[in-house]
């Protein structure tokens, strides 16, 4: 959906909460292939980022797993849900799943 959403020209944020935040830990994504007919997990994620999306990650959802900012791939940010209410704020709509 997000890297949908990027080659729609939309403005994406992607906010991670409980186990997908695992997603973008150092090295979880490289073997991962979510379809077959879609590129491996790593790939999208990796273009997301070379996208400029944001790519947050709930700070109680890294930490209850132990995990540190550095855990996580470059491009990925500890930030609590102001952040995405924030752009909410602003008028920015919002699809979870």
């Amino acid at each position: 959906m997000a890297n949908g959403g990027v080659a729609s020209e939309l403005d994406v944020t992607i906010f991670l909460a409980s186990s997908g935040v695992d997603w973008v830990r150092k090295g979880a994504a490289k073997a991962a292939r979510l379809n077959p007919l879609d590129p491996p997990a790593q790939e999208m994620i990796q273009n997301l980022i070379d996208e400029g999306v944001n790519i947050y990650v709930c700070p109680p959802c890294a930490g209850v797993r132990g995990y540190e900012e550095s855990d996580f791939i470059d491009g990925v940010t500890l930030a609590g849900s102001a952040a995405v209410h924030n752009l909410i704020n602003q008028g920015a709509a919002t699809l979870s799943f």
